[in-house]
């Protein structure tokens, strides 16, 4: 019998701000105020204690609604506060009360991670994009269901899948990865986010983030038991391309993100020279592409990060029957014609108006451990 597992250390490097979001939303004065050009969110219950504590007149306020803002004295905004869950370096561009920011996930300390679900499902899209090649797949309307949810499992089935469309068959079940240890120093920063197109900028986004520069620890696992010739062969996976695939990881996911790397700089080239520039140097990140590899994660990404992009729009016949069949969900507007590029925008980190890169590009390096 083979090795039964075997383990690498991740070490996950932001080299974009990135932000996986919880879905909630903090509005400001109530869930978080701004304070010295920076973002104090509040721990909610500590400040209804105190006040029931110190202040009965203020507590009936906070019970009636008053903003927590209104309730937090000047002296009281100290880093090391209890009434403070963490705080953040900038601010938010509208000052009004219950302006919004998207929450990032932590963990139950609200510590920053990266959770192994979302590290798996990018990992998972880039081995899609590589099997469609390897597999000489060739895109057929008829195989896109009618379930927007569901519309690729017919053609992931044929990629990633053994003898049956089921999820024991799935290749994916060789692979575990687990959440990233959290970041101790709780870093998070205030991000303003736009949405991008060639000529024009969109309404703008505030959320949380982790900053660039941030490194998580985790493990990926590969199952050398389900590997091994006798079950891999009961399951239906390949030994000449699927599990080939399982063992040049790095390599795989450097050819999907190659092929999105260019597409962003021809994006860009000729209308926001920081994002063309990003890109342009995004690849000298990559010391080893053997045991590195690059990848976009979280919010930001967009549709053709998590999906397989460029295989779906190469015949632009068949992909503009695709948009018009999920108009709802993929084209809203309803101004989608033949020929044009999809997607049409970007949601990018801006400063002072100006888009300068992506959000949630990553480097991992691939170590074993086991």
């Amino acid at each position: 019998m083979g090795t039964l597992h075997t383990v690498y250390r991740l070490t996950i490097t932001t080299l974009s701000p990135l932000h996986i979001g919880t879905g909630n939303i903090l509005r400001q004065g109530y869930d978080y105020v701004v304070h010295n050009n920076q973002t104090w969110v509040i721990d909610p219950g500590t400040l209804a204690g105190m006040l029931y504590d110190q202040d009965p007149d203020d507590f009936e306020r906070m019970v009636r609604g008053a903003p927590a803002s209104d309730l937090i004295r000047p002296n009281e905004y100290d880093p090391a506060s209890p009434l403070f869950r963490y705080v953040m370096k900038g601010q938010p561009r509208s000052g009004k009360q219950g302006a919004e920011i998207q929450e990032q996930i932590k963990d139950p300390w609200d510590r920053p991670y990266i959770p192994g679900s979302s590290l798996k499902g990018a990992l998972r899209t880039a081995l899609a994009f590589v099997g469609w090649e390897n597999r000489g797949i060739t895109l057929d309307i008829r195989q896109i269901g009618n379930n927007p949810k569901s519309a690729g499992h017919q053609l992931e089935e044929q990629i990633l899948y053994g003898k049956e469309s089921k999820p024991y068959y799935d290749l994916l079940r060789a692979i575990q990865v687990s959440d990233s240890a959290p970041d101790e120093d709780s870093h998070l920063q205030l991000l303003n986010v736009q949405v991008v197109t060639r000529n024009k900028t969109g309404l703008p986004i505030e959320l949380e983030a982790i900053p660039r520069g941030v490194t998580f620890t985790a493990t990926l696992t590969l199952d050398g038991f389900l590997r091994q010739p006798e079950y891999a062969e009961k399951l239906g996976w390949q030994s000449e391309d699927q599990l080939k695939w399982l063992k040049k990881l790095p390599q795989i996911v450097n050819y999907f993100t190659t092929h999105r790397i260019d597409q962003e700089r021809a994006r860009w080239a000729n209308s926001h020279p920081m994002l063309h520039s990003f890109y342009d140097t995004l690849v000298r990140n990559l010391r080893d592409e053997r045991t590195e590899f690059l990848l976009q994660l979280g919010w930001g990404g967009g549709w053709d990060s998590k999906t397989f992009a460029g295989h779906l729009t190469s015949d632009s016949g068949v992909f503009y029957q695709i948009v018009k069949r999920f108009e709802r969900q993929m084209d809203r507007q309803k101004s989608f014609k033949k020929n044009d590029p999809y997607p049409k925008s970007r949601r990018v980190v801006v400063r002072e108006q100006v888009p300068t890169m992506p959000l949630g590009w990553i480097r991992v390096r691939m170590e074993r451990v086991e």
